[in-house]
């Protein structure tokens, strides 16, 4: 009986006797409604049983979970777009992940939708949403999923600073280098400014468009939450310390001091700025060891030579 309700619910369906019991909920993008009518991808079932989809990535401890890729010939013009998807497979999972929004609450990839349509209200540069749903059993997340547009021609800051920089020539690097650190400081400053702590805002989670540094894009923000600024003056830090964490593998202290410089909008540090520098420093020891090994991973290449996660996002962690 168990494996019969769950053959179900990876189709997005139930057992007779039991759909009262499932629920779906789709929001889509009013830009984006007719076209993912007319190709058939506005149901969680249609987006379950997609063959359209490449693969891109998996998360390493939820097989279920993946980045698809999606080409779409449609009106004279070909469309990319990102299909994120979500599933748990166990009620165990469910339960274990109860307070995350399997259970109570927004699941993840609502909190990322609405997480990044803020943003872009707010001006940042973030991924085109085209559209987000939940299926639900008992009030269980089975599948959740989101579709965003494919930015051009991106490359995750990761691969970017660790790889791509070190191609290019001495001048450029310096000065390719310099915009980054001069646009992420901007970005991130921003954000907190506006009250959004991301609480995930490592490397790979920023991508550069056309290798522009002026077009640097926010992503992955499905932990991501507004504070008052008075709550977000001591927020921030954590987001300061993943930024650092496997910064230094490929930015030299000086540029690490100059983000930061940047970022505090002030040429020398006061003693209450020094006190945020040590508690980023502190923050970010801990986790440096995992980023910089996880950073290794993240810039491999796959058989074609391509950078694997030089493109788009991937499976939040």
């Amino acid at each position: 009986m168990l494996n019969q309700l769950w053959a179900a619910l990876k189709e997005g369906t139930a057992p007779k006797g039991l759909r009262c019991l499932n629920t779906h909920r789709i929001v889509i993008h009013p830009d984006y409604n007719e076209l993912l009518k007319d190709i058939e991808l506005d149901s969680i079932p249609a987006i379950l049983h997609s063959i359209r989809e490449e693969t891109i990535s998996t998360d390493a401890n939820q097989e279920k979970n993946v980045v698809k890729r999606i080409e779409i010939s449609y009106g004279g013009q070909t469309h990319a777009f990102y299909l994120k998807l979500f599933r748990n497979s166990h009620f165990k999972i469910i339960w274990t992940r109860a307070f995350r929004g399997s259970l109570f609450g927004r699941s993840m990839l609502r909190k990322e939708y609405e997480n990044l349509e803020k943003l872009a209200k707010c001006r940042l540069r973030s991924p085109e949403l085209v559209a987000y749903g939940d299926h639900r059993f008992a009030g269980g997340v089975i599948n959740s999923f989101i579709i965003t547009k494919e930015i051009p021609q991106a490359m995750g800051v990761d691969y970017l600073a660790n790889e791509w920089l070190g191609q290019q020539t001495d001048e450029d690097r310096k000065k390719k280098t310099d915009e980054l650190v001069r646009e992420a400081a901007r970005v991130v400053r921003k954000m907190h400014d506006h009250g959004f702590e991301h609480h995930d805002l490592f490397l790979r989670n920023m991508m550069v468009s056309e290798q522009n540094m002026s077009k640097l894009y926010v992503m992955d923000a499905p932990r991501g939450y507004f504070w008052p600024q008075v709550i977000m003056r001591k927020r921030r830090a954590f987001d300061l310390a993943t930024l650092d964490s496997a910064a230094t593998q490929s930015f030299s202290r000086s540029q690490r001091m100059r983000f930061m410089h940047l970022y505090l909008g002030c040429s020398r540090l006061t003693d209450e700025d020094k006190q945020l520098v040590r508690k980023v420093l502190t923050i970010s020891e801990p986790m440096r060891e995992r980023q910089l090994k996880r950073l290794e991973r993240s810039i491999a290449v796959d058989e074609n030579g391509k950078p694997e996660s030089s493109q788009q996002p991937g499976v939040a962690s």
